[in-house]
């Protein structure tokens, strides 16, 4: 998903062109859509061999019929199913396997002298499907990153969208902006622990099933079921069980903790385990093994657009071509904190919609656009002086990764000027000396 600069309305730029120094922005994304909730449709997952179709979204164990169905009807087993992180995604792409290649392809085959009902019988055959198939391995690695993708995408949109706006289940006159809101006042005003606001995720999906529960006069800890309202608030408040009930393993989903990256445990000889013990063991002792790392590729967006690019040599060429603007040419006679206060300085005109060059207040974007094409504007007037000032090392945009590639510009010009040596004059100090308060010190040091 392409990153974009976060627009700013109008009232946001009126302000800006007032003041003098602004709050850092946030290269965001497109938020025109909610985050969605599960990589795949979870309400009606197939069955890898037939028509069948199970519901994997409600507390009812869709998922554990589903796997019986497959041991009992297709005498297929999935090993470490627990470890899978999006079983409605597994099932469906096995679907499409098994659809058109045999299950001996990809399963392993095991002889057991009893059918799947216990009853005895001699050399059933039965299958087992586990990551020791190497498609198997690499379908399991994949949704542990696109899960793990997917949950802090939405954890963090939770987190931030102030479109909430939802009434509180017990006091019906107050009404949330954030999730984090709502989940902090059912604790603080009706000490109803749905857990930490900052460890939930799928919020709006716990509260709909809490909401059920108590509709149907069913307690959340225990699970029991009461003849009316007045009897379940009193039993939950007595017993303590104004909180959702930890041994039931479906609310786990709804837990930041639980989609942690897990991996299996190793056996470590102990002689080995002594070695690492030591107290002066260091780091540069054992190998660290980073082949496996999979860092996230970050983008450089445009000063003047939301055109962004993983090089920024070819975000330089695209500003040339698209904006006639040549960073480099611009900067050439420039020190590394110039060329810092350059990029912020563009960022913050391009931000409260004013030209580079003359400083003339536009509209809009699209206004603004139009006037740096027209007037060939799209340029610094270096020697005016707008641009340098101690307000612009700050940076406008958070985690501006145009910042990051001015060190490498600058590299030869630091290591020239360390060579040759560099001199630091002092600036003059005045100060007024308050001469009473001088000799009235010198007094107390007189012998």
């Amino acid at each position: 998903m392409s990153t974009q600069l976060s627009n700013a309305n109008d009232e946001e730029g009126g302000e800006a062109s007032k003041s003098t120094i602004i709050g850092p922005l946030n290269f965001t994304k497109d938020s025109s859509t909610d985050p969605p909730t599960s990589l795949v449709d979870e309400r009606t997952v197939p069955c890898m061999f037939c028509s069948n179709t199970y519901d994997f979204h409600t507390p009812d164990n869709g998922s554990d019929q589903c796997l019986a169905h497959l041991y009992l009807v297709h005498r297929l087993v999935v090993a470490d199913v627990k470890e899978i992180a999006c079983l409605p995604s597994y099932c469906y792409y096995w679907k499409e396997k098994f659809a058109h290649e045999p299950v001996e392809k990809y399963c392993s085959s095991m002889l057991l002298n009893q059918l799947p009902d216990g009853t005895s019988s001699p050399n059933e055959k039965y299958f087992l499907l586990s990551d020791v198939e190497p498609l198997d391995y690499e379908l399991r690695q994949r949704l542990r990153r696109e899960k793990l993708e997917l949950v802090l995408t939405r954890h963090q949109f939770e987190r931030t969208d102030r479109n909430f706006n939802r009434g509180c289940l017990y006091c019906r006159d107050y009404r949330a902006e954030t999730r984090p809101e709502f989940v902090s006042h059912l604790y603080t005003k009706h000490f109803l622990l749905l857990g930490k606001p900052e460890h939930l995720v799928f919020v709006d999906e716990l509260i709909e099933i809490v909401q059920d529960k108590l509709n149907r006069l069913i307690c959340l800890f225990c699970e029991k079921l009461f003849k009316d309202r007045p009897t379940l608030k009193e039993h939950m408040r007595k017993k303590g069980h104004k909180r959702i009930n930890p041994d039931n393993h479906y609310y786990d989903r709804f837990f930041l903790v639980n989609y942690r990256l897990k991996q299996k445990p190793e056996y470590v000889p102990i002689a080995k385990r002594k070695e690492e013990s030591r107290v002066f063991a260091s780091d540069s002792d054992s190998d660290s093994d980073w082949s496996d790392w999979n860092g996230e590729e970050q983008t450089t967006t445009c000063l003047f657009c939301t055109h962004a690019e993983a090089n920024v040599d070819t975000l330089k060429r695209h500003m040339v071509a698209k904006h006639t603007f040549d960073f480099d040419q611009t900067v050439a006679d420039m020190s590394f904190y110039q060329r810092v206060k350059v990029v912020n300085f563009i960022r913050r005109q391009m931000h409260i919609r004013k030209c580079i060059a003359c400083g003339e207040q536009c509209p809009d974007y699209e206004s603004l656009c139009k006037h740096l094409a027209e007037l060939d504007h799209f340029r610094l007037d270096k020697e005016a002086g707008a641009w340098d000032q101690p307000e612009y090392f700050f940076p406008t945009y958070e985690d501006d990764q145009f910042l990051c590639h001015l060190e490498e510009v600058d590299n030869e010009r630091d290591e020239l000027s360390q060579e040759e040596g560099s001199i630091v004059i002092s600036e003059s100090v005045t100060a007024s000396i308050n001469l009473d308060a001088e000799s009235l010190s010198l007094e107390n040091f007189k012998l």
